[in-house]
């Protein structure tokens, strides 16, 4: 071994470099060669990927010639028959030339038995091509006898194959061999390659072809009889080419070559298919592969013509090995100047490394022991290196657990953008350090708030990292929050409290809740004072200077309260809006500020409003009610007693105002109610009263019409007929005008003789009268109305008795149709004790008015049941129908239906023998209900009849929908039919409209022969009225009905 001075004068440092030298000359050769060896591999790679994919795409476009005879075929096995010009057809939309590139043609070959040849030369002659033109020269080629022939029969295109027609191929033995091979496997098969008749260069060519069978006919056993093949003739040269125009064989030479049958073990000697030209003699690389084509195997062999090495890749491996033995020669000086500097720096070392342990020493105690968590973190990946135990402590990890870990790990997700955005700006150079609070997930799971503190730490040769110093704020974290809860939970119960309130301090308004700013619309940014608050509120200085006035001095009072509580002030503000709101002011003082509380009247006070103004007046028509009415009553009768004066009281009825309300609508009857109030306001002085006493009538109070009874009776009547006159103009409601009239009645007054409920009495039943008279007038009370009044009541309660002790009974009036009477008209008379018979035009409204016409439609109906019963076993009255008329209260009564079902159950009667007679008016009444009722009831066999036709409001739209049996003619106009011309067209409309609508029309009323002729002429054979009998009892309705039919 050489002594110490041997080595310091020995140059031994260039030793390690001399070994770097023959280190790096073996590698660079080493490196050299594997990128040899690597680019030879890429350029077969690419050499093979190309004739691979060469190899792909022919399979494809030959397996495309197999999808295109699959279909030729399919046309072939549907249609045997198929014509050439259908063939040449179907073959020309195909567009070869476009889609197929390398087919010459598309051919039929038929198979011809030996006898036949002759017949199928003739029929090919007759079948023409797709443009018209006979094949007249065709004939089977070359000429042989044979026993059975295959001949190219249908083909496309004919341009340049002209020579194939007819062509028998037998002369081609590998197509014959392919045709026979496709008939005997039933599939596509490919031929040999041979030579193509029609070409003159490149002649190599193939056929493809696929069998063409015609199944037995339907019911017929026996083997698919073969027809011949389709098929595709290929020129081999055409096929490479569209390839290689396709992009594919770039730098290929290619030789082709038919190998024999797929199926054989052994391939059999190659019959060339195609060649490249340009063609090298041995070459390092090649490549072959096989496909398959309609059972044959074609072995494709690939050499390259070009290099498949960019220029740059072929020089890699050579400047690769140069650049190796560059970078030995600079390595060799290197290492050898770094061993002789290491030596100089090992002596240097030694001299610190003793100072470097002491100091990194005393740091490592003030890391371990200080207050804070303290990390030391990677910047770019959040890795912890390294951290003090206090840290550990904090986020419950061991050391070692930590130092696996990211600070991203234990960072909540939520704070942890706002951290990392805030280390991104300090890393930029934007920030020298930064500072926010963050939570941490402890192991445990638990939350930990923390002080975070961040600052760069740049190490010179290390990666950038950064010290984090953490202090666990946690407890102060929990007491913010509570206190924000707190906060939070008294400004949400302030907020939802129902009065306004806000907190002043200093003239500020340091704090104002939701309903505050509701109710005076103006949020702190508007009205942040006091001041401000006042003025926005109330524009007007005296009405604000009054107010502040008033609020101040309860301000006041207040301080001498022990409570400190501020008494309630009443003043309007006006809001943002423009709403004038009255509230109420109150408050408790606080020390330096006081809360102010303000509670909105607004909608308290427009309730009140609204009660008081209910209570007195009607909220249809804004007039005063009848309680108001009777209170104004009351003071003109005690006015009229003081002073001796007469007074009037009017009452005021709609005529016909039920009409309009049933056929038009409530809606309507409203608005109508509305426009008549109006035109009354006009009317009357604005000192007398206007009142609506109920539905349709209004009363008219005129007080000091003079101390004379009859110039009181001359002003009323002046007054009566101006309402009259005003009322009877037209009104007009959406553009249609409606017509209406009043019935007046008046009571004359003069003191307080009479109440005021009398009197409203007295002007009612002169009211009344005036209806009575025709209305569209007036009249005066005068007591003999009063004896009428009386009358009536004393009718009504003998029509109670009247229907309790049986007094009622049925009166039949037939109904004839064609000379024949096919049914009645049930109509009730009252046989009155002592009166005798009662009209029922006297007592009919009595029961409607009294409410007792639903006890006699009950007993009408029963009745009527029941008759019906009793005729049904006779062979002429069972085939008699029975027409009851039904009112609308009845009708609209919710037991109606099972009133009707009761009756006939109870009487054993055929509901398809009962007809209920309704009125159109009664039918607009809920339509939805009424129709329901009668489809109910017709569903049962019962029949309906629209009674009174043409008398009312008759709506097409409904009338279309209503389960109706006939229509009724009205007997007012039958009665002028002959003498009115309106009337008669009227019957015509109306037996016109019946007979479109598939409805009987009966005529009401017929009392003479030519009435009846005009009706019977015009289409309307059904009839009722005197001409024939009156309403007849039972027993002489039957003797009638009997001795018409000749029984």
């Amino acid at each position: 071994m050489p002594t110490s001075h041997a080595q310091r004068s020995f140059p031994w440092h260039w030793l390690p470099g001399a070994a770097v030298a023959l280190a790096g000359c073996a590698a660079s050769y080493a490196l050299y060669h594997q990128q040899q060896s690597s680019m030879q591999a890429i350029a077969r790679v690419r050499f093979e990927q190309e004739a691979r994919l060469f190899a792909e795409t022919l399979q494809r476009r030959m397996e495309s010639h197999a999808d295109l005879l699959q279909g030729m075929r399919g046309l072939l096995t549907v249609n045997p028959q198929l014509r050439r010009a259908d063939f040449e057809r179907v073959a020309r939309e195909l567009d070869l030339r476009h889609y197929h590139p390398g087919v010459k043609n598309i051919n039929f070959t038929r198979y011809v038995p030996g006898p036949r040849r002759a017949a199928f030369e003739e029929q090919a002659r007759s079948d023409p091509h797709l443009d018209g033109d006979l094949p007249r020269d065709f004939a089977i080629h070359p000429q042989a006898v044979l026993p059975d022939y295959f001949v190219v029969d249908y083909l496309w295109p004919q341009g340049g194959n002209s020579s194939v027609q007819g062509l028998e191929i037998h002369s081609q033995p590998a197509n014959l061999e392919a045709m026979r091979r496709a008939r005997d496997t039933g599939g596509l098969v490919a031929s040999a390659p041979f030579e193509l008749h029609q070409e003159t260069e490149h002649r190599t060519g193939v056929i493809i072809r696929m069998p063409v069978f015609a199944e037995p006919a339907a019911g017929q056993a026996g083997p698919a009889r073969f027809l011949g093949a389709v098929g595709v003739s290929l020129r081999i040269y055409d096929i490479v080419h569209a390839v290689r125009t396709a992009g594919n064989m770039q730098g290929l030479a290619l030789r082709m070559a038919d190998v024999g049958p797929f199926s054989s073990e052994e391939p059999a000697p190659p019959q060339s298919l195609f060649e490249s030209e340009t063609r090298v003699g041995t070459s390092a690389m090649e490549y072959e592969q096989s496909v398959r084509v309609g059972g044959r195997r074609w072995s494709l062999q690939f050499q390259p013509v070009v290099p498949f090495l960019s220029p740059q890749e072929s020089r890699l491996p050579w400047l690769l090995g140069s650049g190796g033995l560059l970078v030995t020669a600079l390595l060799t000086a290197l290492v050898s100047m770094l061993v002789l500097r290491r030596s100089q720096a090992l002596d240097h070392a030694k001299e610190t490394d003793t100072a470097l342990r002491e100091s990194e020493a005393r740091l490592r105690a003030v890391f371990n022991q200080a207050a804070v968590g303290i990390a030391q973190t990677d910047s770019r990946t959040g890795r912890l290196v390294r951290m003090n135990q206090k840290l550990c402590d904090l986020l419950g990890y061991s050391a070692q657990e930590l130092q696996q870990m990211r600070f991203q790990d234990f960072s909540e997700p939520s704070d942890l953008a706002a951290d990392l955005e805030q280390l991104q700006r300090m890393l930029a150079g934007e920030l020298s350090e930064y500072r926010m609070e963050k939570r941490y997930r402890r192991k445990d799971g638990s939350e930990v708030w923390v002080d975070l503190m961040v600052s760069p730490l740049r190490l010179e040769g290390q990666p950038e990292h950064h010290l984090a110093v953490v202090q666990d704020i946690s407890k102060r974290k929990h007491m913010e929050q509570v206190l924000r809860q707190s906060e939070e939970h008294l400004r949400n119960i302030l907020n939802h409290m129902p009065v306004g309130v806000n907190q002043v301090q200093d003239g500020k308004i340091v704090f104002r809740n939701d309903r505050h700013v509701q109710i005076c619309g103006y949020d702190i940014r508007e009205a942040p004072d006091v001041d401000t608050w006042w003025r926005l509120v109330m524009p007007d200085a005296h009405q604000r200077e009054h107010a502040r006035e008033a609020w101040h001095a309860a301000c006041t009072a207040a301080l001498k309260n022990p409570d400190g509580a501020i008494r309630t002030v009443e003043c309007v503000i006006t809001a943002k809006s423009g709403v004038r709101r009255a509230v109420e002011l109150s408050g408790m003082i606080l020390g330096d500020s006081h809360i102010v509380t303000m509670v909105d009247q607004s909608q308290r006070k427009a309730a009140e409003e609204e009660v008081r103004y209910l209570a007195y007046n009607d909220p249809l028509t804004g007039l005063p009610n009848r309680r108001l009415l009777l209170d104004r009553l009351e003071q003109a009768l005690a006015m009229s007693a003081r002073h001796q004066l007469c007074g009037a009281v009017m009452m005021l009825d709609l005529d016909n105002f039920k009409t309009i309300n049933e056929t038009q609508g409530p809606d309507m009857g409203d608005r109508l109610l509305r426009e008549v109030a109006r035109r009354l306001r006009d009317c009357v002085p604005e000192d007398e009263t206007l009142a609506r006493h109920g539905g349709d009538e209004f009363v008219v109070v005129l007080k000091d019409l003079g101390a004379d009874p009859q110039e009181a009776a001359n002003r009323a009547e002046e007054m009566g007929q101006t309402i009259l006159a005003a009322i009877r103009a037209p009104f007009d409601i959406d553009g249609q005008q409606h017509h209406t009239a009043l019935s007046v009645g008046i009571a004359i007054f003069r003191g307080v003789r009479e109440s005021a409920d009398e009197l409203l009495k007295r002007s009612d039943l002169a009211m009344y009268e005036a209806k009575a008279a025709g209305r569209d007038t007036l009249r005066f009370f005068d007591p003999q109305m009063q004896a009428a009044v009386s009358e009536r009541a004393a009718l009504e309660a003998d029509l109670r008795a009247g229907l309790d002790a049986g007094q009622l009974e049925l009166f039949y009036q037939p109904k004839v149709d064609q000379g024949r009477i096919t049914g009645a008209e049930a109509l009730v008379r009252w046989r009155h004790p002592d009166r005798g018979f009662i009209s029922p035009a006297e007592f009919i409204p009595l029961a409607e008015e009294s409410g007792l016409i639903l006890r006699v439609g009950e007993w009408v109906m029963r009745s009527a049941c029941a008759q019906l019963a009793q005729w049904s076993a006779h062979p002429v009255l069972g085939e008699l129908t029975v027409a009851v008329n039904v009112s609308p209260r009845q009708f609209h009564e919710g037991s109606f239906v099972p009133q009707v079902l009761e009756a006939l159950a109870a009487s054993g009667a055929d509901a398809r023998r009962l007809r209920l007679e309704l009125t159109e008016g009664m039918l607009l009444q809920d339509v939805e209900d009424t129709i329901a009722k009668m489809v109910q009831l017709r569903g049962y066999g019962v029949g309906f009849s629209l009674d009174d036709f043409g008398t009312g409001y008759s709506s097409l739209a409904y009338l279309k929908r209503l389960p109706l049996h006939e229509l009724k003619i009205d007997k007012s106009f039958v009665r002028d039919v002959l003498t009115d011309p309106n009337d008669a067209v009227i019957a015509r409309t109306i037996v016109a409209l019946g007979t479109s609508l598939g409805l009987r029309v009966v005529a009401e009323g017929v009392e003479t022969e030519a009435q009846r002729a005009f009706l019977e002429r015009n289409g309307c054979h059904a009839w009722q009225g005197y001409l024939l009998s009156p309403p007849l009892q039972a027993a002489a309705f039957e003797a009638l009905v009997l001795k018409r039919a000749g029984v």
